[in-house]
C-alpha cells in the first residue's frame, strides 16, 4: 500500500497547490481588501534563505516541519497578493473612487467582441476620464453594450475608443438558485457596466494590443469566413464554429439546452479532447524529426508553439488552457525521455495557470475540466477492469462507457451545484456523440486546410454541414425522450463537499477493504440527510416578498409555507429566461406556484381574494402575513386629505403615475417606497432625487435590482 510520504514525494506539486488555493480564496473574500506590506515578504524570504544555516539541532528531522510551514505561509501570502492585484482590489486608482455619472472616458477593447441581436458586447479597460475639464488616469474593466450598427459591427480587439456614458453597477440576482451575473463579473474583475448609444462613442485608433493574440483572433475570423463562404449557416455553422474554433456566440439557447439536457455540453467548448487531437496530428506530421537529436528539440518547440497558437485561436478557454498546459509538460517530458505521472502533471499545470490568473480558480469550466481529468485518471481503470470484453468492438464501447462514468461520477456534485439538474441519458449521448464529434472535427480541419482547393473544400463542407445537422437532430431526440433530465436538484456548498467526502470514503473502502472508511461514509451520509431535513424545515418557515426586476413589467411574488402567490403582469412568464430563473428560485425555496393574480396598471380589479391565514387582497391593497402592501398606479386627486393616514409597510409605484412623493405623504404613512420597472427611467430618477431631499426610504428596482424582503 502506498504511504502518505510516498504520495507526497511522487506528487510534489500537490503540496504547493493547497496554500495557493487558500491564498486565492482569502484574496477573493469581500472582507479582505488590504495588500500586505513588503516587509512581510522580505521577512519570509530571509527566513527561508537562512533556515539551512541554523544549527543542526534546530534543523534536524524532528523540526523539518518549520521549513515546510515557512514555504506554506510564503505561498499563501504570494497567492493572496497576486489575487488582490489581479482582481483590482489593490489598484491605486479606480473609477469607483469617484461619483458615478455621465462623463467622457478613454477605453480599449481588451477581449474578443461579441455581436448580439441588438447590441455589440465588449469588455473595455478604461484608462482615463474627464471631470470638470481635467483628465484623470484610472484602470477599470467595464462591460459595455454598444447599440448595434454598421460601425459597431467592425469593432475588434485592441480598438481605442472615446465614449460618453453613465457607468452603473451590475444588478445582483435575488431570485434564489438563479445565475448571479454580478458575482460572475466580479470574479472576472468587472465591477461596472454601461450601455452606449450610437452617437456617444468614436474609435480613435488602436492601442495596447497583444500582437500575438490579435493575429490569432484575426486568423480565427478568417477561418470562420471560410466556413460561411462554403455555405454553412444557422445552427450547423454555430456548432461547427464551436467544435473547431471555440466560437460559441452563434449557438441559440434552445440548442444549448438540448446539449445540456443530454450531458454533452462539454463538446461545444474546445477542450482537452480537441487539443489532444491536434497533438496527435502534430505527432504524426512531425515524426520525421525524431531521427535527429536536434530534430527532436525542433519538434518539441514546434509542437508546443502550435498547440498554444491553437489555444489562442480558440479564445484561451479554461479547458483549453488546462489541456495546453498539460500537453506542454508531457511534450517536454517526452523530449527528455521521461514518463511523468499524469496526476503530477495535472497538479503542475493547475499551479502554473493559477499563478498566471488566480481568477481561474472560480471559473466553472476550469473546475469541471480538472475534475473530469482527475476522475478519468483515478476511476477509469478500476471501472474498466470490472468487465473484460473479448470482442474488439464491445471492448471499445465499454472503454468509452468507462471514461464517461469516471468523468460523470467526479463532476456530478459540482454540476448539480451549478446547474441544479442531472442528465439521465448521459451514457447514451456520450457513446454516440464523442466518436461522431471526432469525425466532425477531423472533417472540419480538412475543410479549413484544403480551403485553397475550392471543389474538394466545398465537398468536405457539405459533408460537415450534414454531419453537424445529424448530430443536432440526434441530440434533440435524446434530450426530448421522457425522463431525460432530472430538474430541481438544489444543494449547498457544504452539502456538495459532503458528497465528495462520501465518494472518497466509498472508493477507499472498495480499494482498501477497511471498515473505518465505510463508517466514515455512513457518518457523512447521516450528516447529509440531516442537512437536507433542516433545510426543508427552515425553508417551509420562510416568508419572502419579491418585486421582480422585469423590464417594463409589474410582477410581485409572495412566498410562504412552500407556496408562491404571483401578482401583476403574468405575461412576464412568457419570457423563457425569466420563467426558467423563477422556477429555479421556487425550487431553491422548495415552493410551488399556488396562485397567479392578474394586476395591471389602469385595469380595475377590485375582486377580493384571500388564502386563509396567509394572504388577503382587495383592489390595489393586499396583506401578506402581517405585512401591509399598497400598489399606486394612478394620480392622487388634488386636495385629498385623510384624518388618519393609511399605514403601510411598503408602497409600490408602478405604471408611471403623475405624482410627487410629497403627495404620498398626505394620505399614506409608509415605511418604504418601492419603484418597480414599469416606470419611465426619467421618472424614476426624479422620484429618487425627491426621496433623497425628503429623507424617505425609497428603493429603485430598475437601479438596484429586484427587491426582496425576509420576515
Amino acid at each position: 500500500m502506498v504511504t502518505r510520504k510516498e504520495i507526497l514525494h511522487r506528487y510534489p506539486f500537490f503540496r504547493l497547490v493547497l496554500p495557493m488555493i487558500l491564498g486565492i480564496l482569502t484574496g477573493m473574500s469581500p472582507a479582505t481588501t488590504v495588500p500586505l506590506p513588503f516587509p512581510v515578504f522580505a521577512s519570509l524570504l530571509l527566513l527561508l534563505w537562512f533556515l539551512p544555516f541554523f544549527s543542526k539541532a534546530i534543523f534536524s528531522f524532528k523540526f523539518r516541519w518549520i521549513s515546510g510551514l515557512v514555504i506554506f505561509v510564503l505561498l499563501f501570502v504570494l497567492s493572496y497578493e497576486i489575487t488582490l492585484f489581479n482582481i483590482g482590489k489593490s489598484a491605486k486608482s479606480s473609477v469607483r473612487d469617484f461619483p458615478l455619472k455621465e462623463r467622457f472616458y478613454v477605453a480599449d477593447i481588451i477581449e474578443p467582441v461579441v455581436q448580439k441581436t441588438k447590441s455589440t458586447k465588449a469588455i473595455l479597460r478604461i484608462s482615463a476620464f474627464k471631470e470638470n475639464g481635467k483628465w484623470y488616469k484610472v484602470n477599470e474593466k467595464v462591460l459595455a453594450f454598444i447599440r448595434k450598427e454598421e460601425k459597431s459591427q467592425k469593432l475588434f480587439y485592441g480598438d481605442h475608443l472615446i465614449i460618453s456614458c453613465l457607468l452603473t453597477e451590475p444588478e445582483p440576482s435575488v431570485i434564489p438558485g438563479s445565475f448571479d451575473y454580478k458575482r460572475f463579473l466580479k470574479l472576472r474583475g468587472i465591477f461596472l457596466k454601461t450601455s452606449i448609444n450610437k452617437q456617444h462613442w468614436s474609435q480613435i485608433g488602436c492601442n495596447g494590443r497583444n500582437l500575438l493574440f490579435y493575429k490569432a483572433l484575426l486568423w480565427r475570423r478568417q477561418l470562420l469566413e471560410i466556413l460561411k463562404q462554403r455555405g454553412m449557416e444557422g445552427r450547423e455553422f454555430g456548432v461547427a464554429a464551436a467544435l473547431l474554433l471555440g466560437y460559441v456566440d452563434e449557438i441559440d439557447s434552445d440548442l444549448m439546452k438540448d446539449y445540456a439536457a443530454t450531458g454533452v455540453l462539454h463538446i461545444l467548448s474546445v477542450s482537452g479532447m480537441h487539443v489532444g487531437m491536434i497533438f496527435l496530428v502534430l505527432e504524426k506530421l512531425l515524426s520525421f524529426l525524431d531521427r535527429w537529436r536536434s530534430g527532436r528539440i525542433i519538434k518539441t518547440l514546434l509542437s508546443i508553439l502550435l498547440i498554444w497558437f491553437y489555444a489562442l485561436i480558440t479564445g484561451l478557454s479554461p479547458a483549453v488552457l488546462r489541456a495546453a498546459a498539460m500537453l506542454s509538460l508531457v511534450i517536454v517530458g517526452k523530449s527528455l525521455k521521461r514518463s511523468p505521472d499524469t496526476l503530477n502533471i495535472l497538479a503542475a499545470s493547475f499551479f502554473f495557470l493559477l499563478v498566471w490568473d488566480p481568477k481561474l480558480l472560480m471559473d466553472m469550466g476550469f473546475q469541471l475540466s480538472y475534475l473530469a481529468v482527475v476522475g478519468i485518471v483515478l476511476l477509469y481503470k478500476p471501472i474498466y477492469d470490472r468487465i473484460v470484453c473479448t470482442n474488439w468492438i464491445l471492448d471499445k464501447v465499454w472503454s468509452l462507457i468507462s471514461v464517461s462514468i469516471a468523468a460523470q461520477v467526479i463532476t456530478t456534485p459540482l454540476s448539480i451545484f451549478y446547474f441544479h439538474q442531472f442528465p439521465n441519458y448521459f451514457l447514451l449521448a456520450n457513446i454516440f456523440v464523442v466518436p461522431f464529434s471526432n469525425l466532425i472535427i477531423y472533417t472540419g480541419i480538412l475543410t479549413l486546410i484544403l480551403s485553397g482547393i475550392p471543389f474538394l473544400s466545398m465537398v468536405l463542407a457539405k459533408l460537415l454541414t450534414w454531419s453537424v445537422g445529424f448530430l443536432n437532430c440526434s441530440i434533440h431526440f435524446i434530450g426530448s425522450l421522457p425522463g431525460s433530465v432530472t430538474h430541481g436538484i438544489f444543494i449547498e456548498i457544504q452539502e456538495m463537499a459532503c458528497i465528495y467526502g462520501m465518494l472518497i470514503m466509498f472508493c477507499l473502502f472498495i480499494c482498501l477493504k477497511r471498515k473505518r472508511w465505510l463508517f466514515l461514509f455512513f457518518s457523512l451520509l447521516m450528516f447529509l440527510q440531516g442537512s437536507f431535513l433542516l433545510k426543508k424545515i427552515s425553508r417551509y418557515n420562510v416568508k419572502q416578498f419579491f418585486v421582480y426586476n422585469v423590464r417594463n413589467s409589474t410582477l410581485y411574488d409572495c412566498i410562504g409555507r412552500g407556496s408562491s402567490i404571483l401578482i401583476g403582469d403574468i405575461g412576464s412568464l412568457e419570457n423563457p429566461l425569466f420563467a426558467d430563473n423563477l422556477k429555479k428560485g421556487w425550487g431553491a425555496l422548495e415552493a410551488t406556484s399556488k396562485y397567479q393574480l392578474l394586476f395591471l396598471p389602469g385595469i380595475r380589479n377590485d375582486r377580493p381574494f384571500k388564502d386563509p391565514g396567509i394572504f388577503f387582497k382587495k383592489g390595489s391593497f393586499f396583506q401578506f402575513y402581517h405585512k401591509r402592501i399598497g400598489i399606486l398606479h394612478k394620480k392622487i386627486p388634488q386636495g385629498t386629505m385623510q384624518k388618519l393616514k393609511l399605514e403601510l409597510d411598503w408602497l409600490i409605484i408602478c405604471g408611471n403615475p403623475k405624482i410627487q412623493l410629497s403627495d404620498i405623504s398626505r394620505i399614506y404613512s409608509v415605511k418604504a417606497i418601492i419603484i418597480d420597472n414599469s416606470n419611465y427611467p426619467w421618472k424614476v430618477r426624479e422620484w429618487m432625487k425627491e426621496a433623497g431631499e425628503m429623507k424617505l426610504t425609497c428603493y429603485s428596482v430598475p437601479g438596484a435590482g429586484s427587491f426582496v424582503a425576509d420576515f
